[in-house]
């Protein structure tokens, strides 16, 4: 079994479920987290929940600046498993992001996190999660390592990125893989695929801060389809040579399954 734990669907943006399907199916994706999208409303993918019982889990996307119970009830009553939030509010890291999380653990509503490697590697973000130790929490997009680009010489990458698996000691903390897309440059040719340069050397720290018992795979399907393509996103991760069988299993099947189904 494989669980893809980062795809996104909808009507106004992205494409439909059954283009998400067809990639499964071709790819042997057993089952897949949902993860709704910045800018729309869950409804999309609370009908995708319904119509395709025990095939996909559901992030929800919460709207900070609204009234949290009544979301956090309904979240419940679709019987989604986890609440993505934009760590982009300062609230979050105060009482009323202690409150919110507090709940979410109570009711075992996963937090997804989305941020950049700043955030992540920040004081706030790490006295947060210190505080709501009975909290899971998930940062994705490998805290963002790939795509992150500052202009202040005072910080390195490497270093912020160090920062963040420091955080691994919080057993409360689990953290996503991307497609090697999402971390590597495209070559100029494709016969010299898969990629220009090599930054596998993120998720293997990863996976020594982690272990792959708080590691999963997430294809960020389908903007992976402007990048290596769904089955590349797949391949790349899977056979990199420093993955024993056991940490494929954890990180392909037991830790997402254990957390989303």
């Amino acid at each position: 079994m494989i669980i893809d734990t980062h795809c996104h669907a909808g009507t106004n943006w992205f494409e439909p479920i059954e283009n998400l399907i067809y990639q499964m199916s071709s790819n042997s994706i057993d089952k897949s987290v949902l993860v709704q999208h910045k800018g729309s409303n869950n409804n999309y993918l609370y009908e995708c929940l319904k119509k395709y019982p025990g095939k996909f889990s559901m992030v929800a996307s919460v709207n900070w600046s609204a009234p949290l119970e009544s979301q956090l009830q309904e979240f419940k009553s679709k019987g989604v498993s986890g609440v993505r939030i934009y760590l982009d509010y300062d609230d979050i890291f105060k009482n009323k992001g202690d409150n919110f999380f507090e709940f979410c653990s109570k009711n075992n509503l996963i937090i997804s996190l989305a941020s950049d490697l700043k955030t992540f590697s920040s004081k706030d973000f790490k006295n947060l999660i210190k505080r709501n130790k009975n909290t899971i929490f998930i940062i994705e997009h490998l805290a963002g390592v790939g795509n992150f680009e500052i202009k202040n010489k005072n910080f390195n990458k490497k270093d912020l990125f160090n920062e963040v698996l420091q955080l691994s000691e919080y057993k409360n903390l689990f953290m996503k893989i991307p497609g090697l897309g999402e971390l590597n440059e495209r070559p100029e040719s494709l016969n010299d695929f898969p990629f220009k340069n090599d930054n596998s050397g993120y998720i293997q720290k990863a996976l020594d801060a982690f272990s792959s018992e708080r590691l999963m795979w997430g294809s960020d399907y389908p903007p992976v389809s402007n990048r290596e393509g769904y089955r590349n996103s797949l391949k790349g991760v899977y056979d990199l040579s420093f993955l024993r069988e056991e940490d494929k299993e954890n990180i392909f099947k037991i830790v997402p399954e254990k957390l989303f189904f």
